[in-house]
């Protein structure tokens, strides 16, 4: 069985608030780097559903407005051989703690409405009814800790990121300790993030079901942990 390199947290200038990089050039820039694809992982939260009168809209026009970057990529990455999936990373209301999550489709996003409001157990028992799988993203990050293992599958051990202290090594000492999932990104925002982080997984994986499927079977998949063109690895670390 043949593997390729994936990217699982990325966003776009399009729809996350911090992306620097367009949809085009995220997409362009994973061709360029050699892998099969990427998740777009905007950020599904309070501050871009309220930002600039969004809030008076109504939902499904909100979530129309969030589905921009991930749409855009998907159209080039059916141009140029990349792989492009639907992800979300959710920030829940009243907390610091961001999630991964893999398996919404665009009809669930617009039908389930704002998720961003739910509490921790309650969210992850819906993500859970539907079959998604759930990471915290950057457990460790701007003083932040891992949380109950109970409302999440995994967690993200590499967040490669290099402008920000992720503390990797403590994410990784929780997995082992929990016995959990564990995932590895680039966190994209910038050209410079791409190529840093990300699984392999097989070249068959053309879906996010699929995605959803192997991840169950293996678990721990083989990650992508590389500096980057220029980087110090201790950065990200």
């Amino acid at each position: 069985m043949k593997f390729c390199q994936f990217e699982t947290h990325c966003h776009t200038a399009e729809t996350s608030p911090c992306g620097v990089l367009s949809a085009v050039e995220v997409v362009e820039g994973m061709k360029a780097a050699g892998y099969a694809g990427t998740f777009i992982t905007d950020h599904f939260c309070s501050r871009f559903f309220e930002r600039g009168g969004m809030a008076a809209l109504p939902w499904e026009e909100q979530a129309e407005r969030f589905l921009t970057g991930y749409r855009a990529a998907k159209r080039h990455g059916d141009k140029i051989g990349v792989k492009v999936f639907l992800g979300l990373e959710v920030q829940l209301d009243g907390s610091p703690k961001e999630f991964l999550v893999y398996g919404p489709d665009e009809e669930f996003i617009i039908s389930a409405g704002p998720i961003y409001r739910l509490p921790l157990p309650e969210f992850y028992r819906l993500m859970h009814e539907n079959g998604f799988l759930v990471f915290q993203a950057n457990p460790y990050r701007f003083g932040c800790s891992p949380g109950n293992p109970a409302y999440y599958d995994g967690i993200e051990i590499v967040n490669a990121q290099p402008r920000n202290r992720s503390h990797n090594p403590l994410a990784l000492k929780f997995a082992a300790e929990h016995d959990i999932m564990i995932i590895a990104g680039g966190d994209v925002h910038m050209a410079c993030d791409i190529g840093r982080a990300g699984i392999m997984v097989p070249e068959t994986v053309d879906s996010v079901e699929d995605f959803i499927a192997f991840y169950r079977e293996v678990r721990r998949p083989e990650l992508i942990i590389t500096c980057g063109v220029g980087m110090d690895c201790d950065t990200a670390i």
